[in-house]
C-alpha cells in the first residue's frame, strides 16, 4: 500500500494524467448517452424529440464528423502551441520552468477535452444506422448527438480560454507570481510559525549506524517523514536521514542510518520507500529549488543577451517575501520526539543558505546595473528589519559591504557610486 500510494503521486502529477481521465470520461459519456437513446421512444413526432433536437441521419453523421475532425485538429494546434511556448520559456527563462508549464492543470484540462470531443463524436458515429445498412434497423441517437453539439460549443469557449491562458503564462510578471508562490508555500511548510511540540531542533548527529543505501541515482524530491517516524517508533529504532531534500545521491551512497545497526537491514525495504528519488528536482519540499527558481530569473534577466534589468529588479522584490517570511520565525525542527526518545533526525536548510543565495548568485552580474544593485540593498534591509536571528543581521550588513566593494572594485561612474552609497546610507538609518 506504500508503494501504491507514492506510485499514485507521481502518476497524478504527469502531463498525461489529466488528457486520459478526460477521455475515459468521453468514452463513459457516449456509450452511455446512446444506451438513453436506445431506451428512449423512437417516434420522430414525440414532442420530446421536437423540443431537444431532431436531425436526419445523414445529417446527423455530418454533424459529428465535422464536429470530430475539427476538433481533432484544434487540439493539435492546442498542442503545438503549447511545446512552443515551453519551448520559448526554458530557453528565455530557465529550463527549470518548464516543469511548471507541464504541470499546468489548465493546459491538461484543454487539451483532454479537445480530445475527448473527438473520441466521444467517434463512439457516437459508429452507432447511427440507416435504412440501407445490413445490421439493424435505422437508429440515429439524438440525445447524443446535442450532447456532441454542447460540447463543441463548450470547446469553442475553452479555446478562447486557452489563448488568453497561454499568453498569460509566459509573462514575466506571471511566472515570477507563481515561482513566488511555490517558494513561500515550501516556506510556510518548513517554518511554521509555531513549531509542532514532537519537534526540537537538536545540533550534531549520532557516529556509526546501520547504513540504508540509496539504491538509485538521482535528487532526492520527496520524504514521507511520518511514515519514517512510525517505522522508527513501530521498530523500536533511532532513525536518521542522511541527504536533505533536493541533494543527489549514489546508488551505494547512505540513504538512512539506523541504530541499533542490526536493525537496518531489516527495516531497509520500509524505510528506502518514505524517501522519493528522483531525475529532476521538485519545489514541493526543496526550499533551494523554489528560492533558485526565482533567483534563476534574475540571473538570466542579467544575461547579456537578455539585458533586462527590470525583470531583475522584479525577482528580487518577489523572493524577499519567502526570505523575509523564514528569518521572522525560529530555527525550524530537525529531530522528532516520541515519548521522550528522538526517533527520527533529519537534515534541514539553514536560514544563512536561503539568505546567502540571491546575494551571491544575483551580485556577480549586477555591478553593471544600479537598479540591481539598489534592489539588492533594499532586500538586505528588508531582511535585517524582520530578522529575529542576530547572525542573519550581521549575515544582511555583510552582503551589502560585499556589493558596494565589488561595486567600487568595477569602476563606476562618481554619479552612480555615489547614488548606490546614498541608498546604503538611508537604508540603514530606517
Amino acid at each position: 500500500m506504500e508503494k501504491l500510494s507514492s506510485s499514485w503521486g507521481r502518476v497524478f502529477n504527469k502531463f498525461w494524467f489529466v488528457p486520459a481521465v478526460c477521455v475515459l470520461a468521453a468514452v463513459v459519456l457516449a456509450q452511455s448517452a446512446v444506451a438513453v437513446d436506445r431506451w428512449l421512444p423512437e417516434d420522430m413526432d414525440s414532442p420530446w424529440v421536437v423540443w431537444i433536437y431532431a436531425v436526419g441521419i445523414d445529417g446527423s453523421r455530418a454533424m459529428l464528423s465535422a464536429i470530430g475532425g475539427s476538433m481533432l485538429g484544434v487540439a493539435a494546434t492546442a498542442f503545438s502551441i503549447t511545446i512552443s511556448v515551453i519551448a520559448t520559456a526554458s530557453s528565455t527563462y530557465g529550463p527549470r520552468l518548464v516543469h511548471n508549464f507541464m504541470a499546468d492543470r489548465g493546459n491538461q484540462v484543454v487539451l483532454g477535452v479537445l480530445v475527448s470531443t473527438f473520441i466521444y463524436t467517434l463512439l457516437v458515429l459508429r452507432t447511427i444506422r440507416s435504412a440501407s445498412d445490413d445490421l439493424a434497423q435505422p437508429f440515429v441517437p439524438h440525445l447524443a448527438v446535442n450532447l456532441g453539439v454542447l460540447m463543441a460549443v463548450a470547446d469553442v469557449a475553452l479555446v478562447v480560454y486557452f489563448i488568453h491562458h497561454i499568453a498569460d503564462s509566459v509573462q514575466v510578471d506571471t511566472l515570477v507570481h507563481g515561482a513566488r508562490r511555490r517558494l513561500l508555500a515550501v516556506i510556510e511548510r518548513w517554518h511554521p510559525e509555531e513549531t509542532p511540540e514532537e519537534l526540537v531542533r537538536t545540533a550534531g548527529g549520532r557516529s556509526g549506524g546501520g547504513e540504508v543505501r540509496a539504491g538509485a541515482v538521482g535528487y532526492v524530491t520527496g520524504v514521507d517523514y511520518e511514515r519514517l517516524r512510525d517505522h522508527a517508533e513501530t521498530g523500536d529504532v533511532v532513525v536518521e536521514l542522511v541527504p536533505r531534500v533536493g541533494d543527489h545521491v549514489l546508488a551505494e551512497e547512505p540513504l538512512v542510518r539506523v541504530w541499533p545497526e542490526h536493525r537496518a537491514e531489516e527495516l531497509e525495504d520500509r524505510l528506502r520507500r518514505c524517501v522519493q528519488v528522483g531525475d529532476s528536482r521538485s519545489a514541493h519540499q526543496d526550499v533551494r529549488f523554489a528560492e533558485q527558481q526565482v533567483v534563476e530569473l534574475a540571473v538570466r534577466a542579467l544575461s547579456p543577451s537578455t539585458n533586462d534589468p527590470y525583470t531583475a529588479v522584479n525577482a528580487i522584490e518577489q523572493v524577499a517575501s519567502g526570505i523575509v517570511t523564514a528569518v521572522s520565525r525560529p530555527l525550524p525542527g530537525n529531530t522528532v520526539v516520541v515519548d521522550g526518545v528522538h526517533r527520527l533526525r533529519y537534515g534541514t536548510v539553514g536560514i544563512d543558505e536561503i539568505v546567502d543565495m540571491p546575494f551571491d548568485q544575483i551580485r556577480p552580474h549586477a555591478t553593471g546595473h544600479v537598479s540591481v544593485l539598489l534592489a539588492l540593498v533594499d532586500l538586505a534591509a528588508r531582511v535585517e528589519a524582520a530578522s529575529i536571528h542576530p547572525s542573519v543581521q550581521r549575515q544582511a550588513r555583510e552582503h551589502v559591504d560585499v556589493l558596494l566593494d565589488q561595486f567600487r572594485d568595477s569602476a563606476p561612474h562618481p554619479r552612480d557610486l555615489a547614488r548606490v552609497e546614498q541608498h546604503v546610507r538611508s537604508r540603514s538609518a530606517d
